[in-house]
């Protein structure tokens, strides 16, 4: 698997596409500590407003804080809010 990466990742760099598009990796845009857009997720694992888990396509993404809630999300994005304090990748 990792080599089969490697080359998604060798051939984007190539044709110079987004890595995200071949890879199938989330996209995340944090604004401060208050705010997450995440594209191109899988679903929702669990969702307190301690802890929220998402599986992306490529690894899960554990986002603790305070107060955090999910604004919107549909199929393709979503956007969390609260405070956060870590943002992890397994």
């Amino acid at each position: 698997m990792l080599v089969f990466n490697m080359i998604r990742e060798n051939i984007s760099d190539n044709l110079k596409l987004p890595k995200e598009i071949l890879l199938g990796a989330s996209v995340l845009h944090v604004t401060g500590q208050y705010e997450i857009y995440i594209e191109n997720y899988k679903n929702i694992i669990e969702y307190t407003d301690t802890l929220i888990k998402l599986q992306g396509k490529t690894c899960k993404m554990y986002i603790t804080g305070k107060n955090l809630h999910i604004e919107y999300f549909n199929n393709e994005d979503m956007k969390i809010k609260g405070r956060f304090k870590n943002i992890e990748f397994v």
